[in-house]
């Protein structure tokens, strides 16, 4: 780690930096290195003018900049290049911009560290270190390339596996948002990097703050058969229960290869229920589009906080979602969801609804639960029961 004389000293070496010399644009750092080298155009006292043209032309940046070393050119007659290396920060890039990318020497930027720990069912277990750029575009990016490579490095690269994922990523002055999921099939390893990534992509280009990412901390478990289960029936024993009882709702589960597997659910059935309800069983992504088709034009965020409720609330693979939802109106006002709510309340609302924080609901929801499961769900089931009072 360095210190504040450690990072004097590396200002001394990096103002030898000359017309001519060498230069890196570091993007990540560590067990995977990626950027770019080019070449020094001009140093006046700190500040540093290199390869006289953009790099990706993305106007003001915080990239590290490193000695280089190139080890030959590459000649051809379509585009010549250099092999190189990148050496040790000796400052940063502040800007990109179509004549040169240009710097100031000594400390270099801060970074995201990115910390993958693959577990695999041969008894595997490594850990893997990030550095990233801190960049609304490209810290995303390299946080899933970071952890697609991972996988890629050491599991199967042909034919269908699953990968569990479960970590944090922190957040500077907010809660940490949870990472947790199971992908299983033949895309599962892009399944799993994007759910690590998404939460990163979708904070840092909130429009409503800048957020500040920690780091992120994510380890996977691999294994090398699908894991996988559908969702065939759903039944209650009872044909027509009792309001105010908690009944036992069968799921029958068929995994891969065809075993079958029945699993439980207590539903507790309130005591003012209408006469007619309807039971919502499915994996996370069903009830997720059927939320989005209720209501039409879904409530958006409006704090950082609420995002990451909503991160933290978001539906995994490995369960099954059960809903008991009721014919009875409501709304999502600012983007908190307010079920069954009176007509003389709805009606102010509907008033309102041109300032854009109103979404009207169609159904109740009078109760919501879930089961894990160890495997990737997927299917839905609408079972409608009539209640007796």
């Amino acid at each position: 780690m360095g210190t504040g004389e450690g990072g004097d000293e590396g200002a001394k070496v990096a103002r030898r930096l000359q017309a001519g010399d060498a230069v890196g644009v570091s993007l990540m750092s560590g067990d995977l290195e990626l950027g770019a080298t080019g070449t020094v155009s001009y140093v006046e006292g700190d500040r540093v003018y290199a390869f006289g043209h953009p790099f990706l032309a993305l106007g003001p940046t915080s990239f590290p900049m490193t000695r280089a070393r190139v080890y030959t050119l590459l000649p051809s007659l379509m585009s010549s290049f250099k092999i190189s290396a990148m050496g040790e920060v000796v400052g940063t890039f502040e800007q990109d911009r179509s004549t040169a990318i240009a710097g100031t020497l000594g400390k270099g930027p801060d970074l995201v560290p990115v910390r993958v720990t693959l577990e695999s069912g041969r008894g595997l277990k490594k850990t893997f270190s990030f550095d990233i750029a801190d960049d609304q575009l490209f810290t995303p990016l390299l946080t899933y390339v970071a952890v697609f490579n991972t996988i890629g490095s050491y599991e199967r690269q042909l034919g269908a596996a699953t990968y569990g994922i479960k970590g944090r990523a922190r957040v500077t002055g907010q809660p940490d948002v949870a990472i947790e999921d199971l992908f299983a099939g033949e895309n599962a390893v892009a399944g799993a990097a994007a759910a690590v990534a998404g939460p990163v992509t979708y904070l840092l280009t909130n429009d409503l703050e800048k957020v500040a990412i920690g780091g992120v901390d994510v380890t996977i478990t691999s294994y090398e058969e699908p894991r996988i289960a559908t969702i065939e029936r759903v039944w209650l024993d009872e044909v027509r229960p009792r309001r105010g009882r908690t009944v036992p709702l069968k799921v029958l589960l068929r995994s891969y290869r065809g075993d079958e597997e029945i699993r439980t659910v207590p539903v507790e059935l309130p005591a003012n229920a209408p006469a007619s309800v309807s039971l919502l069983v499915s994996d996370g992504a069903t009830l997720t589009r059927w939320e989005q088709r209720e209501l039409k034009r879904p409530g958006q965020p409006e704090s950082i906080a609420q995002m990451i409720r909503a991160l933290n609330t978001t539906r995994r693979n490995n369960r099954i979602y059960v809903r008991l939802v009721a014919d009875e109106p409501g709304a999502v006002v600012q983007g908190e969801t307010l079920p069954a709510l009176p007509p003389s309340v709805l009606a102010v609302l509907e008033a309102e609804r041109n300032g854009g924080s109103f979404a009207p609901l169609r159904n109740a929801v009078l109760g919501e639960w879930e089961l894990a499961s160890q495997k990737a769900v997927s299917g839905s089931r609408v079972l409608t029961v009539r209640l007796d009072p």
